[in-house]
Order: structure tokens, then sequence, then C-alpha cells
């Protein structure tokens, strides 16, 4: 009997608790207090709580709809990330209390075993975290078993469950994809990409070694979307034109601002405004080597990430210098204790892009050169008779056959190749990390007697000599040399342009020799003194230069207990130039010779402090204010010594000049900012940042006027990640993004009042004195700024096997500070305004994924594409149109328009009569009409399209990129025309007579709109073949071996331009122009490197 009613007990027992664990309600509750949730339930059901005020948030607003539903669902929606547990006993009371936490430690390494420094540790759903020290160490307090998530730059984001453990040691796997989950933001700290409340783009070091460009900003082509990148047609060291989210200013630099670990680098390559004599400056009479840019002298191997900050509120935290966006670069620092040695070499072969006509000789009027004396006369001129094989005196008095000579760019360029070397050491010990590295680039250019060689030393020391103490100091020495940058533009000097036009029926092999026994030129075209013989140019001209630079960083971060943390950084960039351009004696159109020897010195010192401290309000609610200062000091002096008619032919020294003189030129500049910022987190859902920032500068100061010289730059942005709520199956995470910021350009020193100058002619004995400014200055002269609103997404799907990234923006800057053009009777070329407004609008889509992915095979692809429209909205008052720069056709020209896109590309109509009829002049060539806008030197449309295969250690990628929308003047196509070498000029050749030379001459000068070209294009631009060896190969004394077969810039898919590449603008600060450049360059070659 006992035994039956003990059994009937139990039994009861069960049958409750199977009734309480099955009861269901309905809810629909808005914004209401925990405690009364509570309380609801407990009148729809058996339940009763028990908890305690104290740590049960009772007062927290709830919202739920449910129908139907069991209890114990609806409490652990309810619990849901409150860090609270809940229990059920038998009689129906449930009991809720507070997860336990417990300290949890660990490491954070690399499949090498390298510290990873900085790497984010935060505990999944809540709002605790921290980040690795600088031996990859971390210890925070977690609830009983959570789970913790970490994510590293360039590594796979790992969740690791914590279980029972107290010590966990994490190994992180490299990770080439392109959305990392962890991305360096403005200065240098490093931020989870959920976070963001703006775009930013994140590129590997690694994909900027697979097929290398002697400038690394060329390596970003076809990757980011947004960035337009151009390289220009200057050779080898050339600088690059970069551009983010279209124009940014009317008449100053539209590049970026780089940073390289946390420290700004000036990077102004030499063009407009420029102030330098020796360098182009959009003049007509352009006729001076690329110098390169600043971006251009860092060694890819040592870098560890590129990170585009395309936006305003992105980059709003560098204020005066963020109105063109952002490029941040980080270094590789010491991991683990492994020797990385990295080998590449590619030949470089020019692509001949032209397409002449090659029926006619040379001559003039439809004759051929009867003598040596006529030939050298019309040494430039093909409109001689026709080709027929037939021997003909030639320039040099050697009769020659009459033929087509279409190899002259292959018989003049050579076959180049790039050289490049880098030794990398690292050492890793208790309390820090070295890394020293040492790389030597050698090219040999396909111009003849051109060429450029680098030497680069990079020493990383990471270092944590107390508790809570690290200190990271950087040196990046660097020394490069050019020998004979090719001229480009104007022919004189310049052995591209000469050998492009060369006569059709003339062999630049024959202009070999290009001197007598005297050391004259051998002219092959008297009539035009300029016309410089291309090997007399290559190999007598004079264009070297050399820089010693050192970029230096020193960043010092205590953090305290409390988490309250203080840091300082300190910055110089400092580089000596020197420059020697030679005229040679014995030059056709100057023979006593001239020499210019300049040397600039240019030093670029920041400081900026920063403290903050995040607090955590609650268990969801996290905040953290920063709040720091910055100064920058900019000292830049260049001197210049000219000279002409040397005394004894040959000797190339300034002192062997006859008639010198000396330029001096010196600039300061100083900039104060603090700035602070406020970032609030909701659990893993919702982050939002606010920022602002002033800066002071002294460019802006007139002596006698109290000029304000600071401008404030807000910004705001969020991010809320709607996945963290709606969880289908096919959504991996989903994010809506918004930004609003303000963001500024300053102007170059001296523009706010009259400046004087020492010239090196004397009267009396006394240096005389002039006035310094181009421009009339302006007192009242203040910053410009821009403001930009952007609003995206990013969304990854099926387990990230899909990712997608958008993004839409508005831009709006004005008070720009423009140099409006005056009459040369003010003795000025123009005025310094605050006048101008422009607009950038437009989209970018980033669509990447693996297409396969099994044991052995994964294809990945990646699609990112941009739409930048923009507008000049206003000029000064009056002013109708504003001259950018002139081809030296004089009939091209680049202006800014109000109510057209920046930069149009201007050439002269037809003129028509009153009923729209084309106007004849005598001789019957078309009469100039107007000068018309065709449309922008900057394209609308970009996108590039990279795919990789992997199978087990094999790998094989390409790139395709394009560019749709934008114009280019050819003045190539122009003197085609006037030379006699386009194929339109064989066009009523014959019924034309002795007159062709002249109506082509003036049909070219005087309808120009046919030289007008659509510079859009696809190309094939890179692909390499590569296999990975594994490690058991080499019983693992060698870590990791890969071997890869390189190509860039391979071919052309379509192009619209006929006789020039589609990228062929000279300079990088005024695209849209094109003249004398070197031919587009392919390269292909092998890249070796070893990591033991």
């Amino acid at each position: 009997m006992k035994l039956a009613c003990i059994m009937v007990f139990i039994t009861c027992l069960n049958v409750s608790a199977s009734v309480f664990s099955q009861e269901k309600i309905s809810l629909d509750v808005k914004k209401t207090k925990l405690a009364r949730v509570l309380q609801i339930i407990e009148q729809q059901s058996s339940y009763h709580f028990v908890y305690s005020s104290s740590y049960v948030p009772v007062n927290k607003d709830v919202s739920i709809t449910v129908t139907n539903t069991l209890v114990t669902d609806v409490l652990a929606a309810i619990l849901n990330r409150t860090n609270l547990k809940y229990s059920v006993s038998e009689g129906g009371l449930i009991v809720i209390s507070k997860n336990k936490e417990v300290p949890i430690s660990g490491t954070v390494k690399d499949a090498l075993g390298g510290a990873l420094p900085g790497a984010s540790v935060r505990v999944k759903g809540t709002g605790i975290g921290t980040s690795t020290d600088i031996n990859g160490k971390f210890a925070l307090n977690a609830p009983e078993n959570a789970v913790l998530v970490v994510s590293y730059a360039g590594f796979q984001t790992r969740e690791i469950a914590i279980g029972t453990q107290n010590s966990i040691d994490i190994v992180l796997v490299e990770d080439t994809k392109q959305l990392t989950d962890v991305v360096v933001t403005a200065l240098g700290i490093k931020k989870e990409r959920r976070a963001l409340g703006y775009s930013v783009t994140q590129v590997s070091g690694e994909t900027l070694t697979q097929a290398r460009e002697n400038n690394v900003a060329n390596s970003l082509v076809g990757k980011v979307a947004g960035l337009d990148i151009s390289s220009t047609s200057g050779g080898a060291g050339a600088a690059t034109s970069v551009t983010i989210r279209g124009v940014s200013s009317l008449s100053q630099t539209n590049q970026p601002l780089y940073v390289i670990n946390g420290v700004p680098m000036e990077n102004k390559p030499v063009g407009l405004n420029n102030l330098n004599a020796n360098g182009n400056s959009g003049s007509q009479y352009d006729n001076a080597p690329d110098f390169g840019d600043a971006v251009g002298n860092l060694n890819p191997d040592d870098i560890e990430s590129i990170s585009v900050l395309k936006g305003a509120a992105a980059a709003a935290l560098y204020g005066y210098r963020a109105k063109a966006g952002v490029i941040l670069i980080t270094t590789k620092s010491g991991k683990g204790n492994s020797i990385e040695f990295n080998t590449n070499y590619v030949a470089e072969q020019v692509m001949d892009r032209t397409n002449w006509q090659y029926v006619y000789g040379q001559g003039a009027n439809g004759v051929k050169p009867t003598d040596a004396a006529a030939a050298a006369q019309v040494g430039g001129s093909s409109w001689g008779a026709r080709l027929d094989g037939s021997n003909v005196v030639q320039f040099d008095g050697v009769s020659r056959p009459y033929t087509a000579q279409k190899n002259n760019i292959e018989d003049f360029y050579r076959t180049g190749g790039t050289w490049s070397n880098t030794l990398a050491l690292n050492k890793s010990f208790d309390g820090g990390s070295i890394r020293l590295s040492a790389n030597d680039v050698h090219n040999t250019s396909v111009v003849p007697n051109s060429g450029l060689n680098r030497q680069s030393f990079n020493l990383v020391g990471t270092f944590n000599p107390i508790k809570r103490l690290t200190i990271d100091a950087r040196m990046n020495y660097i020394l490069e040399q050019a020998k004979n940058r090719p001229m480009v533009s104007d022919g004189a000097g310049n052995a591209n342009y000469n050998v492009a036009f060369l006569p059709t029926s003339v062999s630049v092999k024959n202009l070999d020799p290009w001197k007598d026994a005297n050391g004259n030129e051998i002219q092959y075209n008297k009539g035009n003194a300029y016309a410089t013989n291309p090997w007399f140019a290559a190999n007598e001209f004079v264009n070297n230069t050399k820089r010693e630079r050192l970029i230096s960083s020193f960043n010092a971060r205590y953090t305290f207990d409390n988490g309250l943390f203080l840091q300082g950084r300190a910055g110089r960039d400092a580089y000596n130039d020197t420059y020697k351009n030679v005229v040679p004696s014995g030059t056709a159109y100057y023979a006593p010779g001239k020499i210019v020897e300049q040397a600039t010195k240019f030093a670029d010192v920041n400081v900026d402090v920063l403290i903050g401290k995040p607090f955590k309000i609650d268990e969801d609610f996290s905040i953290t204010p920063n709040i720091g200062g910055s100064y920058r000091r900019t000292n830049i002096t260049q001197t210049t010594n000219s000279g002409a008619d040397f005394a004894v032919t040959g000797v190339y020294n300034i002192l062997n000049a006859k008639n010198k003189s000396v330029a001096y030129v010196a600039s300061e500049a100083e900039t104060q900012s603090v700035y602070g910022t406020l970032e609030l987190t909701y659990k893993d859902i919702l982050y939002l940042t606010g920022s602002g920032r002033t800066d002071w500068f002294s460019t802006l100061a007139t002596p006698g006027k109290d000029n304000k010289l600071n401008v404030v730059y807000p910004s705001i942005s969020g991010s809320f990640v709607f996945s963290e709520l709606w969880k289908p199956s096919f959504l991996s995470f989903g994010k809506v993004r918004a930004g609003y910021a303000v963001v500024g350009q300053a102007t170059d020193p001296y523009q706010t009042l009259l400046t004087y100058s020492l010239r090196s002619e004397v009267l009396n004995g006394l240096p005389l004195g002039t006035i310094s400014n181009v421009n009339i200055p302006n007192s009242a002269l203040k910053a410009s700024k821009a403001s930009e609103l952007e609003i995206g997404t990013e969304m990854r799907f099926f387990g990230d096997r899909l990712n997608l990234d958008f993004t839409w923006y508005k831009k709006i800057s004005k008070d720009e500070i423009t140099f409006v053009t005056t009459s040369t009777s003010t003795g000025y070329s123009g005025a310094v305004l605050n006048s101008g407004k422009i607009q950038n609008k437009g989209v970018e889509l980033l669509l990447s994924g693996q297409v396969v992915k099994n044991k052995d095979f994964v294809w990945t692809s990646s699609l990112n594409g941009s739409y930048n429209d923009n507008k000049v909205i206003s000029l000064a008052d009056g002013v109708t149109s504003n001259l950018i720069a002139t081809s030296r056709s004089g009939v091209g020209f680049l202006q800014n328009i109000p109510g057209k896109a920046a930069s149009q590309v201007m050439a002269y109509d037809y003129k028509y009569d009153a009923s729209g009829n084309i106007m004849l002049g005598a001789n019957g060539a078309p009469q100039r009409g107007d000068l018309v806008a065709y449309g922008s030197a900057y394209n609308k449309w970009f996108a590039g399209w990279n795919n990789e295969f992997n199978y087990k250690g094999a790998t094989l990628s390409f790139l395709i990129d394009g560019k749709w929308g934008g114009k280019l003047f050819s003045a190539t196509d122009y003197y085609g025309y006037v030379f006699g070498l386009h194929q339109a000029t064989l066009e009523n050749r014959e019924a034309l007579g002795n007159t062709a030379a002249a109506y082509y001459q003036l049909s070219a000068d005087n309808v120009s709109n046919k030289f007008v070209q659509d510079a859009s294009f696809i190309k094939f631009r890179q692909m390499t073949l590569g296999y990975n060896f594994p490690a058991k190969m080499f019983n693992n004394k060698i870590h990791g071996l890969n071997v890869s077969l390189v190509g860039r810039n391979l071919f052309i898919l379509m192009k619209k331009t006929d006789n020039i590449d589609p990228e062929s603008s000279y300079n990088a600060t005024f695209p849209g122009l094109e003249l004398g450049g070197v031919p587009p360059v392919r390269t292909f070659g092998v890249n070796l490197s070893v990591k033991l």
C-alpha cells in the first residue's frame, strides 16, 4: 500500500510538471515594464516568479506579440541578451537569477604562432569586449557558457564557446576575402565592420604583391568601388591620379590624404598651381618630366592593409585634410619568429596604340624629297608622294627605299624589366616584437637610358615594457634614384613625342647615330629645331632625380585598470629631393646648353594625443567618449640654380655655366586642432558615433586683421544590425548604416597677403626685390567646406557565401578656394577667391561570394561598381567659366563651367550659317565656330571584376576593370592631322594636291572637336597563376613557399580611342589632356615568396 501511494504521488508530480511545461499564453504588449509583463504571465498561467529587483531590470520596456506560445519560449525571448537565466521548479515557481560571470583569459595567434596584437575579443550578444595586448593576450569577465567572438583584420572571425574553460588559446586563419570583419578606421583605430556607420573598404597587403606596380597605388585599380585610379604616361616612377567619389575641389588638389600608421603623409604630385618652373602645371607649353609622388615610394611587401575611407563621415576626424577622402596604410609589425623573402621579376613591353596611314611618305606638297637638305627641311612631314618602294634620299644623304616603316615604336623602345627583392626578419619575445625589412627595386625602363632604383629599410618595434603600456616605434628609410625621367607633352627634348610622329617612310633606326664627331645633334628635321632626335633626347639629355626620405613615428598608449587610456603619437615625414636637368651642348634648339640643379627640403611634423574610456551603463548599453588634439607644422625650402652657355662643352656642372642665376623659395604652415568622439553601443544591434573637430590655420592669418582662423567639422553616423532581430535562414548578417559629416580643405601659405622675395639680379650692388604672389591675395580667405550624407547596407547570405555592400551618397562642397583668371594688365595670373560650389552624388556596389566551394576547389568572385554624377553648381559672380589647363595644340582646353560636370574638355565646333550649314573658308577648310564643352575628363562609371580559383595548392586569378563616360582631348591626333599621319588625312589628298597640308592644318585648328575622344575602356588588367607548396614537403622547416606567374595590363577588351591609350593623360592633377607620353606598358614575369 505504501509503495502504491508513493507511485501515485510521483506520477502526480510528473503530470504536474508536464502540465506546467506545456502551458501556453498569448501576449501583445508595447513598451511595457518587465515587472508588469511578468504579472500578466502569472495571471494567464499557473506560474509564479521569484526574483530580486537588484539585478532584474524591472523597469525595462518590453514589446512582444505572441499567440498561443509556450511560456518557456516567451521567457526565452524576453530575457534574451539580459545576462539573466531562469529555472522552473516542480511547483510552478520560476526563479530568475543572474548568470554567473567568470574570468576568462587567453591568447590570440596566427597559424604560425605569431601574436596578433589589437585583435577584438567580445562576448556575443553583449557589450562586453576587449582587445589583445602586444603579446596577443586578453582578459575579461564573461557569463558562464558564453560565446566569444574573436576577429582581426585579414583573418577569419571565430566564435568560441567558453564552456567551463578559464583559459583559451585561439588561433585565427588568414582570410583573403574582401569583406574582412575588422577594419582600420580614422586615427588608426580598429573597429568591427558591424559598428561602422559609413563605407570603408579594406584591401589586404597580400593582394598588392601578386602582380606588382612600380607605384603601389596602381595596384588598387579595379578593387575598390568609388575609387578612380589612373596612372600617367610619365614612365617608371610616375605619379598616379587617385580620386574618391569624384572631383572634390575646383582649383585645389583632388588627391586623397594618405595616412601611414596614423601619421598623415603629404602627397601632392607636381601639376596644377605648381610654382616650380621646372614642372608641368597645365600650361600650353608644358615640357617637363613627371616627378612622381610620395605614395609611390612605399614598398608593398611592408604593407599589412590599406583602408579606403570614402565618405566624409569616415574621414571627418581628419578635418581640413579629409575633403578628398582618406587612404589609411597600415604597415606590418613583427609576428612570431620568422624570415620572409620575396623576389619578383617582370619584363616590360610597350604597346603601340598608333594606327597611322601608310599610303604616303615623307615629303611636302605630294612630292618626295630630292636631296638631303630637302629631306631634312621636311623631316617631320608625311605630306609626300605615295609610297612606292623606290630609293629616296633621306636627311643624312643616304638613299633608302620609300616604304612604310610600321615598327618605329617597337624599334625605339626596348624590353624593360623590374626586379624587386625584399627580406624581412621577424622576432617576438616576452614583452615585444621587432620586424626589420630591406627592399631593393631595380627598374630598367622601356625608354632607352632611363630607369629607377629604390632601396628602402623598415624597422618596426612594438614593446610592452610595463603592464598596460604599449609602445610602437617605426622608421622607414627610403633612397630613390631616377635616371633620365622622360619628358612629356611638348616635343623639345622629348623622345616619346618625336618617335611617335616620325614620317611614315623614316625608320627610327636610321636616326642612330644621333650626334656628330663634335657632339652636335644630328637633326632629322631641320624645319623645326625643337623636333629633337629621339636618340639624342634619350641618351644626351639629363633629367635625373634623387630622393632621401625618412618616415618615422612613435606611439605610446597606457591603459589604466578602469579602462581609461591615454595615447600620444608623434610622426615626421621628411625628404630631400634633388633634380638635375641638362639641355646638352650641341642641342639643335640651344647649342650652348643649359643646366638646372634644384634642391628641395620637405619636413612635415604631426603630433597628437587621445584620451578615452569605455563605460558600461548596464548589460545592454555602453558608451565610449574620446577627446584629443593634434599639431602639424610643415616646412618647405627649394633652391634652384640655373645656368646657360657651358664654357667647356660636355661638362655638365653649374659652375661651368657662363650665365647663372639662383632662386629660393621657403614656405611654412601650422595647424592646431582639437577633436572628440562619442560612441554609443546597444547590445550587438545598434551603434551610434558622433564626432567634432576644430582646426586653426596659420595660412588664413593676415597681419593686422582679426580673421576667423578656425573651422568646425561635425559628424554623426550609425549602424543598425537588423540580423540580430530578424533571422531568416538565408541571411547570415545584415545591417543598415547612415552617416552625415562636414569636412574641409585649407589653402597653401601666403594667399592672404602680399609676399616678397629677392632675385639673383643686382642693381647698384643690391639684389632686386619682387612680389612673389602669382595671384591677387585675399585677406578674407577662409577654408572650404564639404557636407556629405551617405546611406548604405551590408548583407551576407547563405552562410557568408554571398556578400552585398551598397552605398548612396551626396556631397556638396562650397566656399571653394579658386584661382579666377584676371586680365594680364593686373600683373597677376588670377585672383584667390572663396567662390564656387560643386556637387557629387552617386552609388557604390560590391558583390562578392564563393561561387563554388568544396573540399578541394573554391571559386571566389567579386564585382564592384560605382557611378558618380558630378556638377559644378556655381563659380564666382560674373564668371561663366574657369580655365584649368590648355593642350599644347592650343585648340583643346579643360574648363569648369556652371551646370556641367567638372573639368569639361573644350574644343572648337564648326561654324554654321543661319540655315545650319557648315561654313567654309576660301581654301575649302571649315571655319572656326564656338568653343564647346564635350564632357568631363572624369569618368562616371567604374567597375572591377575579380576572380580567384583555388584547387588544392594551385591558384588562378584574374582582374578585369573598366571605366565609362570620360572624355580625352587627343593632341596626338591633332598633330597626326598636322603632320599628315592620321588616316583621316587620306581623304581627298590627291584632289587637294599641294594644298592638302594647309587644308588639314586649318581643319585641325578651326574644328578641334574631332580630337575629343571617348575615354571609355575595358581592360584585362591582371592575371596570376601560382602554387602554394605545403609545409610538410619541407618537414615544416619552410612554413610557406609560393611560386606565381604574373601578368599586368595584358590587353584591352574594349576602347574607343584611336592612336592613343584611353589612360594617356600626362599629368596626375588634370586628366583629360595627353601628348608625348611613354606608351602603355604590359608586364609579365614570376614571383617567389618564401617564409621560414
